[in-house]
């Protein structure tokens, strides 16, 4: 049996990926049965010795690979991936495979192909986690905050949206927060949000960069129109998208190398989840997308500081042109 775990929401992916490995590993008597790795560097060589190991003395063995490059990687591997598709056709019955990818595996890579054909002949299964579109967040906070028995106003749920940044673990980590200083009530409300969660401005430029990456090239107009029609100042959404298109170079050179994201902690002084998101979403952009983007935006940049464009219409101007590139 196969299970590919991945998408671009890593809160979701490690979600699933806990509660199925939970159960798998209360299957297993004997450690030498469960074997999870770092698997980003495995050689096809060594992936194909794993698969081919067998249980000892119970029925089944459970194999965990993150991140296995095979699998994640969109350069030629000299035919590496396809060795490795191969292998999974022959994958013992009593191996129980989890690939665990942050990340949206390629269609066109040949172990995604293998596995598209295993889950037809009921061999796999796959989910795939992106991140909530804008118009289901608030229904997931309501859910985090349901799973620890709370209840949270639409009011909290509003300003909660504003403040932070929007990823799931983040806005778990804050609903925690909120339960403690809320304790023993089971009640969040507004004026809770307003006092203890600090406002971030970062999740404007992650929502437009996740509407570049998507597969939806007009998100990321209507989302520059809804943060302008909030006030956002676009000088101040310009300067943001230089920084995080510069974040993007860095991770997407990173990835070229088939370098991890420990060397691209290295290069980086952002948050560590301002790098790690950046190496994600490196992923779905091309090099000449990037700098191409990179430049515009600088030439932009100089434009408006010379009076000779308008901040509005430049932003608008360079979003019109991404989405009909994309």
């Amino acid at each position: 049996m196969i299970t590919l775990l991945h998408g671009a929401e890593s809160y979701l992916v490690d979600r699933a990926a806990r509660q199925l490995l939970d159960r798998l590993r209360s299957g297993v008597t004997v450690d030498f049965n469960y074997e999870d790795v770092a698997a980003e560097t495995l050689t096809p060589d060594s992936f194909v010795q794993m698969l081919s190991t067998l249980p000892f003395i119970d029925a089944t063995r459970v194999l965990v690979l993150r991140e296995l490059g095979l699998l994640s990687g969109r350069k030629e591997r000299g035919g590496g991936a396809e060795r490795a598709a191969a292998a999974l056709e022959s994958i013992p019955d009593s191996t129980h495979l989890v690939l665990i990818l942050h990340d949206v595996a390629s269609p066109g890579n040949p172990m995604m192909k293998a596995i598209a054909a295993a889950v037809r002949d009921r061999r796999a299964s796959i989910e795939r986690f992106d991140p909530p579109r804008r118009a289901d967040r608030a229904g997931w906070v309501r859910r985090l905050a349901e799973e620890r028995g709370l209840t949270i106003t639409p009011g909290a749920v509003r300003l909660l949206l504003q403040r932070v940044i929007p990823d799931l673990l983040v806005i778990e980590q804050e609903i925690v927060k909120l339960e403690l200083a809320a304790f023993p009530q089971k009640r969040i409300e507004e004026r809770s949000v307003d006092a203890l969660v600090g406002e971030s401005r970062e999740d404007e430029v992650w929502a437009l960069s996740d509407a570049m990456g998507s597969d939806r090239p007009g998100e990321m107009g209507a989302v520059l129109q809804s943060l302008l029609d909030a006030g956002r100042e676009p000088t101040y959404l310009l300067y943001t998208l230089v920084a995080h298109y510069r974040r993007l170079l860095h991770a997407r050179a990173i990835r070229d190398q088939d370098l991890g994201l420990e060397a691209l902690q290295g290069q980086l002084r952002d948050h560590p989840f301002v790098v790690e998101k950046a190496y994600r979403q490196a992923a779905g952009f091309r090099t000449e997308e990037l700098e191409w983007g990179f430049r515009e935006l600088l030439r932009i940049e100089e434009q408006i500081k010379l009076g000779e464009l308008d901040g509005r219409l430049a932003i608008e101007g360079f979003v019109l042109q991404r989405t009909l590139q994309g």
